[in-house]
């Protein structure tokens, strides 16, 4: 890795194009000039015409490289040669005899841009970045099916909440996974000289280095979407050995970089979901050091990458883990130390500076002497462009000085639900928390619903993941929250959470579980829960679900929009009776500006509901369901496309006007509204404006309801 490169591409290993039985490899033309067949174990896979094949039988020290377009056949070797400073990731495929082949330690992940499958014969990772489609057909058109996504789980713990010490292996493992056997969390504390690699290097490697070398840390990738190489050597029995060999660790986490963020809270945070994730399945327990490697970056995106760092580091927190950044000196350390005492901005608790003075210590021109100073450095200080050989094994490496000593587990930030009012005229007298929120919630979720009576109801996502409910009176008095009973939920660490209000006075909620599905019950108007159950039609591959919205109709009947784990936005009715429709994706979905990341409906008193979404692009877009079940495409919102409107969430509610009230939060932490009148038009976006202006939380979170009297109410997180 490093943050100090050139644009100048570094030497690498050759590629060789080879033809043989099956069995080992064949390439042929598949019919189009654009794409051939390569053959592998009877498995054949039409890829790009200009794509090179790679055996790795004949050459085993072959780098296997997913920052380049090809095709690697067979297993990666023990002791690939890697250059050390590769870091991204696009569309290439790694195509393995099953038995043995590479751990898949996270099944498909729209998260880290993989695709794996394996059919007993051949295992296949393809990887991506901005083409899924194209990685998706190849592995499909051979016959396999991808194995469905893990989704990172939020958080359990969270803001406001100290998290007590615990042991690894007593805690539950994310998305249901066996949880590791720990490691000390001493283990990612060193001082003195360390290494990082492209690759893990073998376990006989390490062992000469630790007798011969002058390095005792070492620096891994343990995930990321821009994570360049293959990891045939990264798992928990690799850690743990070297560990016991003596052997520290830097564990590197290597996803978005600073051009490509377009939702910082969002990305941030599911970043740091995923690393705890893959350092969960390692053995690295809270109390460790997880480092996110942030590449350096122009001045403009300084904004976009601290609050990025700041939803990594919270999200952390949250998880028990003490947050690490690896940056360069002139970028990412010089931001970070220009912003230490901002409120807006929470501090990782260790820096990783990459400053290639030739200089074994921690200091650093950009960081001031009483920054990070209680042992809180690491230092990369050289890159040396040929492998370094020691006990006869050559590693292409970066050299690195560290002084980490943390001790504990970092407490989490702070978060509360804030409740404001849109009157009818269009007036907003100002926000203020709801009682009991304080301390209780993460600030990543809440959800509203109006009800006839002009009262409303409140859904929140606890500290220990179950969903918390509470109404508003219409004369404001507050029931405050309580948690929902988790009958028929297999696991009590929700996801998202949505709710809807129907005229006879009942509610819908919905929520995502960690396993990905979408569980649903009804509140009845007399205060009574159904349960939980899940609903038709989840738990396949596609509907391992990223969001959920849903919104009452006149009719007594309910629409439901979820996000598949392909980005696409899946919809469905629950009618009147109680039964539902399948799944089906909305027209206008599957373009890569509509990969969605949240989403958002509305029901309006003619029976047509109003939809937005945030685009990847983080534009939020629009379109409409009629009452005859047909539908208008997605068109932009006016007034998105600015770097403040880059959306982190969005809602929509409609009035008994026709009109929609729409609430975005802009990626400056402002929540902005805009008006969708009856005859169509917009209104344009505005900064929301209270007693005391504009409402800066940062916020986290943002929800509206429509009442009957025309008002909207509007709940928020902040943290």
């Amino acid at each position: 890795m490093t943050a100090l490169r050139s644009a100048a591409a570094v030497a690498t290993a050759v590629l060789t194009a080879v033809a043989a039985a099956t069995g080992s490899a064949a390439a042929a033309a598949a019919g189009s000039p654009d794409t051939k067949a390569v053959t592998y174990q009877g498995r054949v896979f039409h890829v790009p015409a200009a794509w090179p094949v790679v055996d790795l039988t004949a050459d085993p020290k072959t780098c296997v490289r997913f920052d380049r377009h090809a095709v690697y056949l067979g297993h990666p070797g023990e002791q690939q040669v890697c250059p050390p400073r590769l870091v991204g990731r696009t569309e290439a495929l790694l195509v393995e005899p099953a038995a043995g082949a590479t751990p898949d330690q996270e099944g498909s992940s729209p998260v880290a841009h993989v695709i794996r499958a394996n059919d007993g014969v051949v295992a296949v990772t393809g990887t991506y970045d901005t083409d899924q489609p194209l990685v998706r057909r190849i592995v499909t058109g051979a016959g396999l099916t991808p194995a469905p996504a893990h989704l990172p789980e939020p958080a359990p713990a969270g803001a406001g909440t100290a998290v007590a010490p615990r042991s690894t292996a007593a805690a539950a493992a994310p998305s249901g996974r066996a949880s590791a056997a720990s490691i000390p969390v001493s283990a990612t504390n060193h001082t003195g000289k360390g290494f990082d690699a492209c690759t893990a290097p073998s376990g006989a490697a390490m062992n000469a280095w630790m007798t011969s070398s002058p390095y005792r840390a070492v620096g891994v990738y343990i995930g990321g979407a821009k994570r360049a190489c293959a990891q045939p050597n990264l798992t928990a029995s690799w850690v743990q050995q070297q560990q016991a060999a003596g052997w520290a660790f830097m564990p590197l986490y290597v996803g978005v970089q600073a051009p490509s963020i377009v939702s910082p809270a969002t990305e941030g945070a599911g970043a740091a979901d995923d690393a705890v994730s893959q350092a969960r399945a390692l053995g690295f327990g809270p109390g460790a050091v997880l480092y996110y490697d942030m590449e350096d970056y122009a001045p403009q995106y300084s904004g976009a990458v601290l609050a990025f760092l700041t939803a990594w580091t919270n999200e952390l927190h949250a998880w028990g883990y003490n947050s690490g950044v690896y940056s360069s000196s002139s970028s990412g350390m010089k931001d970070l130390a220009a912003n230490v005492g901002n409120g807006a901005y929470t501090m990782p608790d260790a820096v990783f500076s990459a400053n290639w003075n030739g200089r074994e210590d921690t200091a650093d021109p950009a960081i001031p002497a009483g920054y990070w100073s209680a042992h809180q450095r690491a230092h990369q200080y050289a890159s040396p462009q040929n492998p370094e050989t020691w006990g006869g094994f050559s590693i292409g490496i970066d050299q690195d000085y560290l002084d980490i000593q943390l001790t504990g587990i970092p407490r989490p930030q702070s978060s509360a639900f804030f409740l404001g009012v849109r009157q009818s005229t269009g007036a907003w007298p100002g926000f203020g928390p709801l009682t009991g929120g304080a301390g209780l919630f993460r600030g990543s979720e809440a959800a509203i619903a109006g009800l006839p009576g002009g009262s409303s109801q409140e859904v929140g996502l606890g500290l220990d993941g179950r969903l918390y409910h509470g109404v508003r009176a219409a004369n404001g008095g507050w029931s405050g929250f309580a948690a929902l009973p988790t009958d028929g939920m297999p696991t009590t660490q929700a996801r998202r959470a949505g709710i809807a209000g129907l005229p006879d006075g009942s509610s819908q909620v919905v929520a995502i579980g960690s396993d990905g599905n979408v569980y649903h019950e009804t509140r009845f108007a007399n205060g009574s829960w159904s349960g939980f159950a899940p609903l038709p039609g989840v738990g396949t591959p596609t509907m391992a679900a990223g969001d959920v919205a849903i919104a009452g109709l006149p009719d007594g009947s309910t629409q439901l929009l979820a996000i598949g784990n392909d980005g696409n936005v899946y919809h469905k009715t629950r009618f009147a009776d109680g039964s539902w429709s399948g799944f089906a994706a909305l027209p206008g979905v599957g373009t890569p500006t509509m990969a969605a990341g949240r989403v958002a409906i509305a029901g309006l008193p003619d029976g047509s509901s109003q939809v937005l979404a945030i685009g990847n692009d983080g534009n939020v877009y629009h379109k409409t369901r009629f009452a005859n079940g047909s539908w208008s495409g997605f068109a932009a919102l006016p007034g998105v496309g600015t770097p403040t409107m880059a959306a982190r969430t969005v809602g929509i509610a409609g009035l008994p006007d026709g009109s929609s009230q729409v609430a975005v939060i802009g990626n400056d932490g402002n929540l902005y509204h805009e008006t969708r009148f009856g005859s169509g038009n917009w209104s344009g976006f505005t900064a929301v404006q209270g007693p005391a202006g504009v409402v800066t939380f940062p916020a986290q979170r943002a929800a509206i309801a429509g009442l009957p009297d025309g008002s909207s109410q509007l709940v928020v997180t902040r943290s």
